[in-house]
């Protein structure tokens, strides 16, 4: 029996499996449940080892989610007929202490990985144009902004490229990324005025946390009342934030009590990974506020909606946080929890359905995935290392029972000659 999938016609064994993304928090909620597409996936697919080793794409440690991704990442990349980079397996500490007496890892074939010259043409970019805005932010980034230029052009899976991807033609049409956020927050924007990536208000400024804290995105918006605000935004894609979290400074701790936005600042909730990030880069928006770079602000964390850990988190972040029902906490920096699936709806909405579609295919459809799992024929099993190959028939119950028999009794013997205190001698096998 075969089994197809499109994206406009889910087949029945998997319709169980198909339902809008998860809700968003507060006014972004209907938005979400009206735009994203009714056909996305709200399980990650398993793909079996064997289908990732296929396409070189294969990483041990990946999480369930990292290796669909991955997989869909080496799909797109045969479409476009991009040659495959390779990996080194081993910690970057590891090659730079690796010498002639310990060479490093033999590198391998990762088909989430462009070759350099792929690479150096920007082909991991969705259009010419997106791959030009990237080397102008790059030539004019901010002194100690940190882009990691080797994932940005090379690693199919970075979320440096999937925010510029998704975000930078919204930085050069205006009107187009007003569209796409009064969609997504419509009670704080009405227009947008500019986008700034990897922006940091004050990056090692006295006023801030001197740590070189960045936003991924920051946008500077106009309110529905009229009023400027800014949107700063936090976006992930594979990632499962539970990174490292940086020392404690005296600063954070001082800022977080100060800043008014948790039920309690000191909750030690707040210091575990993935949740400290939110913090800190929660706390810096509103420093921005209470120094007057804006009177309004909001934080956004986005990613991909199969993404649970990044929803889950979100999710528990917020309920640190105090509710701003009254005027008085009007001036307190908002937060939420969008799905890209959200943006790129609201993109196909605004006008922008090349683009959302192109997307889609590029970071978000893992029905691609999982018809490359279905297509596949079952594979042989592996020939074991004696070179015989197993059986096709397995054993009976009654065939295993007489062996172990056979076995136990052989020990008799061998003991009962032992113990009979003559010479040594080795037992016969019993016959069958």
């Amino acid at each position: 029996m075969s089994i197809s999938l499109s994206t406009s016609s889910p087949s029945a064994p998997l319709s169980s499996s198909l339902a809008p993304s998860a809700s968003l928090e507060g006014s972004s909620s209907a938005l979400n449940t009206a735009i994203t597409p009714a056909d996305a996936l709200c399980v990650v697919p398993f793909v079996p080892e064997p289908v990732l080793r296929q396409h070189h794409a294969f990483v041990a440690s990946d999480t369930r989610f990292t290796a669909a991704c991955r997989l869909l990442a080496a799909l797109w990349r045969q479409d476009q007929r991009l040659p495959c980079g390779t990996h080194t397996p081993g910690s970057r500490r590891r090659a730079v202490q690796a010498s002639s007496a310990t060479p490093l890892p033999k590198a391998i074939r990762l088909g989430s990985r462009l070759s350099p010259a792929a690479a150096r043409a920007g082909a991991t970019f969705l259009s010419p144009e997106i791959a030009a805005y990237a080397r102008e932010a790059l030539l004019f980034r901010e002194p100690g902004s940190l882009w990691e230029e080797g994932r940005l052009w090379g690693n199919l899976l970075s979320s440096q490229a999937l925010t510029l991807n998704l975000l930078a033609p919204l930085a050069q049409d205006l009107d187009l990324a007003s569209g796409v956020w009064r969609r997504l927050l419509p009670g704080f924007v009405n227009t947008v005025s500019d986008l700034r990536f990897e922006h940091s208000p004050g990056r090692r400024g006295p006023d801030y946390f001197g740590d070189g804290t960045a936003f991924d995105v920051l946008l500077d918006v106009v309110t529905p009342d009229g009023e400027p605000a800014i949107v700063a935004v936090e976006v992930k894609y594979v990632e499962g934030m539970n990174g490292p979290t940086p020392t404690p400074r005296p600063c954070y701790a001082e800022t977080t009590r100060a800043s008014g936005l948790f039920i309690d600042p000191d909750a030690a909730s707040l210091m575990q990974p993935g949740f400290e990030q939110l913090r800190r880069e929660h706390v810096l928006t509103q420093l921005m506020v209470q120094q007057g770079l804006a009177p309004r602000a909001h934080f956004v964390l986005l990613g991909p909606a199969l993404n649970r850990r990044v929803h889950a988190v979100g999710k528990l972040y917020a309920n640190e946080l105090r509710h701003a029902d009254t005027d008085a906490a009007a001036d307190r920096v908002g937060f939420s929890t969008l799905t890209l699936e959200a943006v790129v709806a609201a993109l196909a909405v605004a006008g922008a359905k090349e683009l959302a579609a192109s997307f889609t295919a590029r970071y978000l459809d893992l029905t691609r995935v999982v018809r490359c799992v279905l297509d596949r024929p079952p594979s042989e099993l592996p020939a074991r290392r004696s070179g015989r190959r197993p059986s096709s028939v397995p054993p009976t119950a009654s065939a295993t029972t007489a062996t172990a028999a056979a076995c136990m009794t052989t020990s008799v013997r061998q003991r009962s000659h032992k113990l009979s205190g003559g010479k040594k001698r080795r037992a016969a096998p019993v016959k069958s």
